[in-house]
């Protein structure tokens, strides 16, 4: 009788359900997966079937596909919000990492605190690595002087999780520096990895959803078609915050508006992000991202949002600011949720969770709080999710990454002049 296989990762890559976190290339002991872009720069793993033993550990650690018991079992009760413990607003008060970073600098405050006072030995971040067209990469750095190059959001799938097997050999606590989708990853590794519930610090960063690579390529070619360098997607060195778009080449410094990342987001949006319910990374030590929707923001050089959501992330961020490293200032939660539209979050999941599961393909296993606490959408909701999904599935039909940008630069200008128009009749009346 033969023996039946077991589900491995690919199948959650057939679905689209995979997020690009890395742990299923943690989880894997013969190195039998490896990661590769789609034309549409999706960033997905591969199983060399060569060397594969058909352990099934890369599929039982996907959380993009289903979260594990010890993940349910830490849910919030509403997982759109999340558990809270404080919540403020503040920058760095190092003037180098303020004007360096892409809001306040609390995230590299935090870390460079951390590392000089040897709290911890090492910290997991992401930073652009330089080709002919950038991409991010998750580093393992251990001194505070490798932080400022990973400075600044870097909104394409990064799979970071895929670092774990280094730090476990590293001495000491570490910090990990990521989205909700790399701590729901973590949190699933936990299962096989134990001694790295113990180890890590979550810094969470708000998603509101990353972009395809070939973003990056649509919209250096807007300014050269020259190498490029590097890539900043929101760069307040160069402009006001929230920061325009940078592409350096050439030895250039060539700035984009950042009316085109608005624009072409939905269009690059990945599949995958559409299900995600998680915006504001319940399941991190400290959390931060923009200040939304609060009065008295430093609108020229940006301000950051801290969210402390354990008593572990509560004593780091009292301890740097004793420290004088981040100055913050009370806030309220609540208002940092209405910022951040959880409300409206609640039901464009619901439309896409519906929409998803109308479109045929399989849904990510969460707990039942999730869907308890979405919004049930309209009809017109859902239709309108659909079109969103198929669009994001068709990017990976196109033969060349050339036809994508193609059809990519024709879609900008299509809605950039309806946008046009309507602003001209808008003045006539």
């Amino acid at each position: 009788m033969a023996k039946e296989l077991k589900k491995d990762i690919s199948e959650v890559v057939e679905q689209y359900l995979c997020h690009s976190c890395g742990s299923c290339f943690t989880s894997c002991g013969h190195d039998s997966i490896s990661y590769s872009k789609t034309v549409a720069g999706y960033l997905f793993p591969k199983i060399d079937y060569d060397t594969c033993t058909n352990c099934g550990l890369c599929y039982d650690i996907c959380s993009g596909e289903h979260f594990n018991e010890s993940l349910v079992a830490k849910t919030p009760s509403d997982p759109f919000v999340g558990d809270v413990i404080g919540t403020y607003i503040g920058k760095s008060t190092d003037e180098f990492i303020y004007k360096n970073s892409q809001s306040g600098g609390i995230v590299t405050s935090i870390l460079t605190y951390l590392l000089d006072s040897k709290k911890i030995s090492a910290a997991i971040v992401t930073t652009m690595n330089s080709d002919y067209m950038p991409d991010s990469k998750g580093i393992v750095i251990t001194s505070s002087k490798e932080l400022l190059e990973a400075q600044k959001s870097k909104y394409i799938p990064t799979n970071i999780t895929s670092l774990l097997p280094k730090i476990e050999k590293i001495d000491g606590n570490i910090a990990m520096v990521g989205l909700s989708c790399h701590m729901h990853g973590l949190e699933n590794l936990i299962k096989i990895k134990k001694k790295l519930n113990s180890k890590i610090i979550k810094i969470g960063l708000v998603c509101d959803r990353v972009m395809l690579h070939s973003s990056i390529e649509f919209l250096s070619k807007r300014v050269t078609n020259s190498k490029v360098d590097n890539f900043v997607f929101r760069d307040t060195s160069n402009s006001k915050y929230p920061g325009d778009i940078t592409v350096y080449s050439d030895n250039k410094i060539n700035i984009l508006d950042k009316s085109y990342r608005k624009t072409m987001k939905n269009y690059f949006t990945p599949a995958r992000c559409y299900l995600c319910f998680d915006k504001m990374n319940i399941y991190s030590d400290i959390v931060v991202g923009d200040p939304h929707g609060f009065d008295g923001i430093d609108r020229d050089n940006g301000e950051s949002l801290v969210i402390t959501r354990t008593s572990l992330g509560e004593s780091i961020v009292q301890e740097v600011i004793i420290a004088n490293t981040i100055l913050l200032r009370d806030a309220s939660f609540e208002l940092a949720i209405e910022g951040q539209d959880i409300n409206g979050k609640r039901k464009k999941w619901n439309a896409n969770y519906r929409a998803w599961e109308e479109l045929g393909y399989k849904l990510p296993s969460y707990p039942k709080d999730v869907i308890e606490n979405s919004i049930v959408a309209e009809k017109k909701d859902i239709e309108k999710a659909k079109k969103a999904l198929k669009h994001s599935l068709k990017l990976d039909k196109y033969i060349t990454r050339e036809e994508l940008i193609k059809d990519a630069n024709d879609f900008y200008e299509n809605k950039t002049s309806k946008k046009s128009i309507f602003s001209f009749i808008k003045k006539l009346f």
